[in-house]
């Protein structure tokens, strides 16, 4: 069964939604002035479950929009973040400032990334993995120092009002292994959103899970899923198309957030103790997401393997 209801979404475990939000537009003549954009960051989950902190080091963050690019913040010193700590709803608040109105298309985190060689490869300062053994693994991130670390969506910043964007990390795609080098590699795997334009799917299983280490339910676009998607490879953990993913507690329940209106489909996953993929336990197809709307979704899955 499924349900949807309209309201306004908290700040934190819910949707980012201002409360002067106007509607967006596309046509710039019709947004002429000044808005406030304020920027947040959060984070699909990462499958390796040794993994207790995934850190990037942010410097400051930049929009680009009908006048190229423009700063909305540079720190004075860097802000070391957790990304595993902003999930399931969780954002982080970055910065906020007051810009031209109109369409923007990118964002783009300045990291503390100065690349420096170490025993034989790049490592970047201030962005690194944590292991549960405690052991930290540096994270290099390609380009990084020249380009920024970008993501893109477009967005409407509307005159006298204020646009949340969120910045959306896909860890699980984002961090990968480079061969049997032992080197670590930050992609730039990233969703870029508004508050005007997304929705959160809030989920319960109705079926015993105790089975599995754990279940992930990854979220397509309607109708873009194939079994190719199940395949893995040294630089993909399969699932590359999907467009977020979520965690399912103990309890059965998930919250997959700042989802674009539109349909999709959600397949649900079944993990073992060592973290590889059994098979896919379930699905559930033609999910309606509304803007500024929970979506509330309890279901059964045929549990078999």
């Amino acid at each position: 069964m499924m349900k949807t209801r309209n309201q306004l979404f908290k700040l934190s475990a819910a949707l980012l939604v201002s409360a002067g939000v106007l509607a967006s537009c596309t046509d710039n003549e019709n947004v002429a002035g000044k808005g406030k954009a304020s920027v947040y960051l959060t984070d699909a989950p990462i499958d390796a479950e040794n993994v207790t902190g995934v850190y990037i080091s942010v410097m400051g963050v930049e929009l680009n929009g009908p006048n190229g690019w423009v700063t909305v913040s540079s720190f004075e010193e860097p802000k070391s973040l957790n990304l595993l700590d902003y999930q399931n709803g969780e954002s982080y608040f970055l910065a906020d400032q007051t810009m031209d109105a109109g369409v923007y298309s990118e964002a783009r985190l300045i990291l503390d990334i100065t690349e420096k060689s170490e025993s034989s490869r790049n490592v970047t300062p201030g962005c690194y993995l944590e292991f549960a053994n405690g052991e930290v693994q540096p994270l290099f991130v390609p380009s990084g120092s020249q380009s920024g670390y970008k993501a893109k969506g477009d967005f409407t910043i509307s005159a006298n009002s204020t646009t949340d964007v969120i910045i959306d990390f896909d860890v699980r795609k984002a961090v990968v292994e480079a061969g049997n080098s032992g080197q670590y590699i930050l992609k730039p795997v990233l969703r870029l959103v508004s508050n005007e334009n997304i929705g959160n799917i809030n989920g319960t299983i109705n079926s015993s899970l105790t089975n599995y280490s754990k279940v992930v339910v990854f979220i397509y676009e309607n109708d873009t899923f194939t079994e190719a998607e199940l395949e893995t490879t040294d630089s993909s953990n399969g699932f590359d198309n999907a467009v977020s993913s979520a965690l399912v507690n103990e309890a059965g329940e998930f919250t997959l957030a700042f989802i674009n209106q539109g349909t999709y489909d959600l397949y649900f996953v079944a993990y073992d103790q060592e973290g590889s993929s059994l098979s896919l336990i379930g699905e559930q197809q033609d999910v309606e997401v509304k803007a500024q709307t929970d979506t509330e979704i309890s279901l059964e899955l045929e549990i078999s393997l």
